[in-house]
């Protein structure tokens, strides 16, 4: 099966493409490294590109394992809740005996816990990225796994992570617009000519010490 692009003609790239169809949300987690592309990420197996439109206008990241990450819930936060939320209700009901606070707190806490997964599960169903996706483009594939070291898409990928990983790059004087991502995929997911000479343009300047040619 020949893969396509978001208008519907074919890709025809050299290299073999995989794609997983969908993507895990992560909880508790505070978002992406700031030192590679944020639509780019290392696997087992090579690289998977991701189309920054997945997350254009939406509050989450794509973190080192490719997992969907909610930024807005600090590390810790829902289960800090949970916690308190226990130890005051514990406190409160069992005021005047040490024993039934803590029958309370034990029974409460999981109780607690559960209620924070589900406001979090809802929280996901009203802000997933990946159904808002879906509905702006239907069903075309909005990540792709480059695995042949010999492609040039390889190339691509690896040009694009060395240059997002530099000084450079991350200071802004190297693509300030920050078009990078929409020019890998664009190049990897939509077999774009220009998109890939565009990126190597990009990337070839010299700018800084730390960044000679990419």
């Amino acid at each position: 099966m020949r893969l396509t692009g978001r208008d519907g003609h074919p890709v025809g790239r050299e290299q073999q493409l995989s794609h997983r169809s969908s993507t895990t949300m992560n909880d508790f987690t505070t978002g992406a490294p700031t030192d590679r592309l944020p639509t780019l990420v290392r696997t087992r197996r090579g690289y998977r590109v991701h189309d920054p439109a997945l997350l254009q206008g939406t509050s989450y990241v794509i973190d080192d394992a490719g997992d969907l990450v909610y930024t807005k819930v600090p590390a810790g936060v829902m289960t800090a809740s949970a916690f308190l939320a226990a130890t005051v209700t514990a406190v409160t009901v069992g005021a005047h005996s040490w024993t039934l606070a803590m029958l309370v707190f034990v029974i409460g806490l999981p109780v607690a816990f559960a209620a924070a997964a589900a406001l979090l599960s809802l929280v996901h169903a009203a802000t997933d990225p990946v159904r808002r996706y879906r509905a702006r483009f239907g069903n075309s594939r909005f990540a792709l796994d480059v695995t042949d070291r010999s492609s040039a898409d390889w190339q691509l990928c690896a040009r694009a992570e060395r240059l997002a990983a530099s000084r450079s790059w991350q200071a802004g004087r190297i693509d300030p617009t920050r078009t990078l991502g929409g020019l890998l995929w664009t190049a990897v997911g939509g077999g774009e000519t220009w998109a890939a000479d565009a990126l190597t343009t990009l990337a070839e300047p010299a700018t800084g010490p730390d960044l000679t040619s990419v």
